[in-house]
């Protein structure tokens, strides 16, 4: 899933991918973790626009029984220091074109599915948003 993701948020070159050679199956809702993986990847494509030697990296790796990391990582621009604490705010964009709304769906996706996301960037180097996710809660039906 995460290798077809890739390749839909991919507008200007390819992903490298770091995958472990073993991950647990979750029981998730797929196309909700997609949506989140394609704006991530998105984002990081919009990152490195223009910088002939940045990439994007996409990293999986387990971090417990049944729980992984997915980690989407560029070498791009970074997000300056006062932009930071609003990158998940609905509307807050640094873009022209952007409705602010990509990271602010992530969010309220991954924790909508039991999860977490953070975000460790270097300016002028690169940004890591790393998702971290398990089984989702199962829903009440009703």
């Amino acid at each position: 899933e995460a290798v077809q993701a890739a390749s839909a948020g991919r507008v200007n070159g390819a992903v490298s991918m770091t995958l472990a050679p073993s991950l647990p199956e979750l029981v998730t809702d797929r196309e909700r973790l997609r949506t989140v993986l394609v704006n991530l990847l998105t984002n990081a494509d919009h990152a490195i626009a223009g910088l002939p030697s940045a990439g994007v990296t996409l990293i999986t790796q387990p971090t417990g029984e049944r729980r992984i990391a997915i980690t989407i990582r560029d070498t791009g621009r970074g997000i300056a220091d006062d932009d930071l604490p609003r990158i998940f705010d609905p509307y807050f964009t640094t873009r022209r074109a952007g409705t602010g709304l990509g990271l602010a769906i992530a969010k309220n996706i991954v924790e909508g599915l039991g999860g977490s996301i953070s975000v460790a960037t270097r300016p002028g180097a690169g940004t890591d948003f790393r998702i971290e996710i398990g089984d989702a809660p199962a829903r009440a039906e009703g």
